[in-house]
């Protein structure tokens, strides 16, 4: 265990707050139901430009989770954080399941980033601010992003997609599921029937475990071994 910096310790408090203010965004309640679904026998989890946010605890059954961002990745006793530019991350492992979310519409070479996304995980999970207009946010490069622009960067359509609105400020994302080894595959009523439930008790566990995992950034680092 290496302990963090105090540099870290302030940013770690930062994304802690961006996370708060975010959590519970609708867009967020669609990928845990996609992961749900889709990772329901996932052994192995990568997330891509995590923001220090802590969503990989929600998933449980997955024994091995690991977090990728090139400022703040998260981790805790249970993921594996390492801080590296995805494009840089030369490891040849693959994942069951890979999550990107909101984070092709800050990457300049986003075509790049969406073919390495495709190479790591066998099922890939991607959000992207839809048809926010350029300027809304300045952090964004490659705004306004739609359907043709993500199938462009994809060099293929989703499996599935769908496009969520928040409520009160109607910003828009879209939501979509990749299956890299079966590009035609859809989504059916037997994925709905077999996905994992969440309980109410189980539930109320994981954000007790969120709320100490994410104290505890400011004490330990977990740092991912190649």
């Amino acid at each position: 265990m290496q302990r963090m910096k105090r540099s870290d310790k302030k940013i770690s408090r930062v994304s802690n707050r961006y996370w708060h203010d975010r959590s519970d965004l609708l867009y967020f309640q669609y990928v845990d139901f996609l992961v749900r679904m889709v990772g329901r026998n996932a052994q192995s989890i990568l997330d891509v430009g995590s923001n220090s946010c802590p969503y990989l605890e929600w998933f449980h059954w997955i024994p091995s989770k690991f977090s990728i961002d090139i400022q703040r990745p998260y981790y805790s006793w249970r993921v594996h954080g390492k801080k590296i530019d995805f494009l840089n991350y030369t490891n040849n492992r693959e994942f069951d399941l890979c999550l990107c979310l909101q984070v092709l519409e800050h990457i300049h070479d986003a075509k790049s980033f969406a073919q390495k996304l495709l190479k790591v995980g066998h099922h890939l999970i991607v959000t992207v601010a839809y048809k926010w207009p350029s300027g809304t946010d300045s952090r964004h490069v490659q705004d306004p992003v739609d359907e043709k622009k993500l199938d462009t960067w994809f060099d293929r359509s989703p499996n599935y997609e769908i496009i969520v609105t928040e409520p009160i400020t109607e910003k828009r994302r879209l939501v979509c599921y990749y299956c890299r080894d079966n590009p035609t595959k859809k989504l059916r009523i037997d994925d709905l029937r077999t996905r994992l439930i969440r309980t109410p008790l189980r539930a109320s566990r994981a954000r007790y475990a969120q709320s100490i995992a994410l104290s505890a950034q400011d004490l330990l680092w977990r740092s991912w071994q190649d």
